[in-house]
């Protein structure tokens, strides 16, 4: 990323958090927005019910290396060494963040896609905190972004965190606003597949309201950034019954439910921050939210297996291949070290998709 704003952390790749004076009061607008979320919750609730309980695993016929995909970002220090491990790896699905207020480099991430003509990309395009308010320059920067990438990706992933407010927006409806201006852009760029709701975290009552509404757009596949490395393992419950899987199986019920998104549901982000890694760690670094490198990698390797044998997702990428904070490779002492989580994606990839044994402690 060229241009960084003031208020990006560039260590763990995402917004600082906002101190409470800076965040946006309250108005008549949250409370109408949280009162759309209750409605549309209570309005589904039946249906959603019904449809989870009656949801039956299918395990997936789909091949590891179309499953499995891998979040790189562009660094002159570090392109040949990600296109030498993405090889190794055997890696084929990628996703590229590109930042709305960083076109002006845009030319340095088509490089940088261009690195890899083998492999498929996602390209998620992020939200500034000022998209919210400048609705058509965000459309034109999206215009933008997808006319110097659509040899090289058809699919984009529209907006990030979006329930989170150091992102940028205030309320669900903000972000259902970011959709709707990128909708308008079909017509230019016919073909192009528009993947949508970009809920970070467990959180069901606003993931039904960005899949089920009355607002123009449509989404070619959920994107869900299901993280649960605060529940400890994908075996941890939230909610007393919600693991992993249940977690995914509501999640799909939700998708197929939706009268805004096709029935294909993506995990576009997940992993596990480690122990140790400030200022690297997304997270507070406490041990109840981190864990080490061997347990990180036996971590991964649950997740993708209990995503890819309920047979309700298309795709899962981890975020992200070098960070030392939560990827797969430390860079912090001058070079590269691959941690036991790259090696446990390769073995995914190589089709080592079968469930763990039966009993593992959560």
């Amino acid at each position: 990323m060229k241009n960084q704003p003031e208020w990006w952390d560039p260590y763990s790749c995402q917004p600082y958090k906002m101190r409470d004076e800076d965040k946006p009061r309250s108005g008549l607008g949250n409370v109408w927005e949280y009162s759309k979320v209750a409605g549309s919750n209570l309005i589904g609730l039946p249906a959603i019910t019904y449809q989870y309980l009656r949801l039956k695993k299918q395990p997936a016929n789909i091949a590891a290396d179309t499953f499995v995909g891998l979040s790189v970002a562009p660094d002159d220090q570090y392109d040949s060494a990600s296109v030498e491990m993405v090889e190794e790896l055997g890696v084929k699905q990628l996703l590229v963040r590109i930042p709305s207020w960083d076109v002006a480099a845009l030319e340095d991430y088509v490089r940088f896609l261009e690195l890899f003509p083998s492999n498929e990309f996602v390209i998620n395009i992020l939200q500034s905190r000022d998209s919210v308010t400048q609705l058509d320059v965000w459309q034109q920067q999206v215009s933008t972004i997808i006319a110097a990438t659509k040899h090289m990706a058809n699919t984009y992933w529209i907006g990030n965190a979006v329930n989170r407010t150091k992102w940028g927006c205030v309320h669900t409806g903000q972000a259902l606003d970011l959709q709707v201006a990128v909708e308008a852009l079909r017509g230019r760029f016919p073909g192009v597949k528009l993947l949508g709701s970009s809920i970070i975290d467990f959180e069901p009552l606003l993931s039904w309201r960005t899949l089920w509404n009355f607002r123009d757009y449509h989404l070619d596949g959920n994107a869900a950034l299901l993280y649960v490395n605060r529940r400890h393992s994908p075996y941890g419950t939230q909610y007393g019954i919600f693991d992993l899987e249940n977690k995914l199986r509501l999640a799909k019920a939700m998708t197929r439910l939706s009268n805004r998104s096709d029935d294909k549901l993506w995990i576009t982000e997940t992993n596990w921050p480690l122990l140790n890694t400030k200022p690297y760690t997304p997270n507070s670094g406490n041990p109840t939210r981190t864990v080490d490198e061997e347990t990180q990698a036996k971590y991964l390797k649950w997740y993708y297996q209990i995503a890819w044998q309920t047979g309700w997702v298309e795709r899962v990428y981890w975020w992200q291949l070098i960070n030392p904070g939560y990827g797969l490779v430390d860079h912090r002492e001058g070079y590269l070290r691959k941690m036991p989580s790259y090696y446990a994606l390769k073995d995914i990839i190589q089709g080592e998709l079968e469930l763990p044994p039966s009993g593992v402690e959560a």
